[in-house]
């Protein structure tokens, strides 16, 4: 792992930000920050785990692309797709692995089941994304997301403890719960205690 994030992580991270500057529709809640703490959590979760490391990093950086456009405002791994392999093919990413970052991206997104995420990667990734919601980076991005959506205080705080659980529930791994479940404890007790505020 330590090898593969000396060779990719600033080209990645370069291409990522290039392409973020081109996108018309920037999203800040999947900001490059965002997808460095995918990396990270992906790192924590995978450290035991025999994965593909090179195809791990591509996928993670490159997975939400498609959000920064009009059209990838609900599912966007399908619409990160294109983006990525257009990536993948510039910066002369191995060629025989291309096929399994495009496969991790597009399936990526909540909507697709857990059967179409077959590889460990693919499985990774979509634990890693989901994860960012967990903590106070996690508390922080539902009060944030739900202010611009119009909602109070009560109406986020009702949201994001069903909508955690859900996603805690929906994890892939095991190992992705183990690694979490402080994380995921912090922003239950979090919106408990402000609903108790509220009320």
């Amino acid at each position: 792992m330590i090898k593969t994030e000396k060779r990719w992580l600033s080209i990645f991270e370069n291409a990522l930000e290039n392409e973020m500057a081109e996108a018309p529709a920037r999203v800040a809640t999947h900001d490059v920050n965002h997808v460095r703490r995918v990396w990270k959590y992906a790192k924590e979760i995978a450290k035991d785990m025999d994965v593909d490391w090179e195809v791990l990093i591509a996928a993670v950086f490159l997975h939400d692309i498609g959000r920064h456009y009009p059209e990838g405002v609900g599912t966007h791994g399908p619409i990160s797709v294109p983006f990525a392999e257009k990536v993948l093919r510039e910066i002369n990413f191995p060629q025989d692995k291309i096929d399994d970052v495009l496969v991790c991206i597009k399936f990526h997104d909540e909507s697709f089941t857990s059967s179409e995420r077959q590889s460990l990667e693919s499985k990774v990734l979509y634990d890693a994304d989901k994860t960012d919601v967990f903590g106070p980076i996690g508390v922080f991005r539902y009060l944030v997301f739900n202010t611009a959506r119009g909602k109070t205080l009560k109406e986020t705080a009702d949201y994001a403890l069903e909508n955690i659980k859900l996603k805690y529930k929906r994890l892939e791994l095991g190992q992705t719960k183990n690694v979490m479940k402080n994380k995921y404890n912090y922003v239950i007790n979090y919106f408990l205690d402000l609903k108790k505020e509220i009320e």
